[in-house]
């Protein structure tokens, strides 16, 4: 690391009275010790495009932009987070989905999950089919959650999935989720599983779709993010994108391209240039981080939420608002 930048601040709302849960880690290397905030330093120098506003839509991006703030304390011992349109923030917690509609207090245990399904990892939202879709490797399931209903519940909507962690909707409509324990990627449309990937990606997290297609894949065991060019979903070749970037978990990108990827042993969250290089530590100040949102709708745009054991993280020093996503 070649120099420190001015001091960059990942912001936490103040914690609740009660202790968080702590979840079930994706592996042994995972650790609940916090850290302490540091200034956000670069392995090498590179110009941060020009960012814009809270409350206005950044170019690139075609959601609306709020300035809410939420207090978000509440929420803690988390691991998959999905923001809708409207800010509405969902997460996964044990045998469970919470949300946190616009202006309103946290509703911890939303959704109630089958008791097999005591771990929840990733999460994503199907906005045209009115689903959120939530991964248990504890399992082995993914279950659908009917958001038009009055009183939504979950359904078994992939039996046998393996180890679901990442999830995220594909520009095709599809889901696409990791497999962590079976070290592989796989598409899901109307029901039907089919494997994306033509060889392991070892411990497979998070995933997250770039504006040109290609998908991104978090190697959590072997500290890299692979990059995935896909045809009719599934790979046609692959490159390595970043390495040394601890256990990575999380991973979203800005609307110029930008990648951020959160390291859950180091509870740390990185910002990586469009064209891999530019590494910057932005904070280091979370215990397990985990998946990554943008704000949307109400809330601000530029801010970074990252779920963690702890209490959900907010990073409100960002300059660029989220990438253009299916659920905004």
């Amino acid at each position: 690391m070649r120099f420190a930048l001015p001091s960059i601040a990942l912001v936490l709302a103040a914690c609740s009275s009660g202790t968080p849960s702590t979840p079930a880690t994706d592996a042994a290397t995972r650790t609940d010790a916090q850290v302490t905030d540091t200034p956000a330093v670069t392995d090498t120098p590179a110009a941060d495009a020009p960012g814009t506003d809270a409350g206005t839509a950044d170019a690139g991006s075609t959601h609306r932009c709020g300035t809410d703030r939420p207090d978000v304390s509440s929420i803690g011992g988390s691991e998959g987070l999905a923001i809708a349109a409207d800010g509405t923030i969902y997460f996964s917690q044990a045998r469970a989905v919470g949300r946190m509609l616009p202006g309103m207090d946290a509703e911890p245990g939303w959704v109630t999950l089958p008791a097999a399904a005591s771990t929840v990892w990733g999460i994503a939202l199907d906005v045209p089919n009115h689903t959120l879709y939530v991964g248990s490797p504890a399992s082995h399931a993914i279950y659908s959650v009917d958001l038009s209903s009055d009183t939504p519940t979950a359904t078994v909507y992939v039996a046998s999935a393996g180890g679901p962690n990442g999830l995220t909707m594909g520009p095709d409509g599809a889901l696409y989720f990791s497999d962590f324990s079976g070290n592989q990627v796989y598409r899901v449309l109307n029901g039907m599983k089919t494997r994306v990937t033509t060889s392991a990606i070892t411990q497979a997290n998070g995933v997250a779709f770039a504006a040109d297609g290609s998908l991104y894949v978090d190697s959590y065991g072997a500290g890299s993010v692979i990059r995935l060019v896909l045809t009719d979903g599934a790979e046609t070749s692959r490159s390595t994108f970043a390495t040394g970037v601890g256990s990575p978990d999380g991973i979203a990108f800005d609307a110029t391209g930008r990648v951020y990827v959160s390291d859950n042993a180091g509870g740390r969250l990185f910002r990586i240039e469009a064209d891999g290089s530019g590494r910057m530590t932005l904070g280091t100040n979370s215990r397990a981080a985990a998946n990554i949102e943008f704000g949307a709708g109400s809330l601000s745009c530029t801010d970074i939420y990252v779920s963690t054991s702890g209490a959900l993280f907010r990073y409100e020093m960002g300059d660029t608002a989220g990438a253009s996503v299916p659920w905004h």
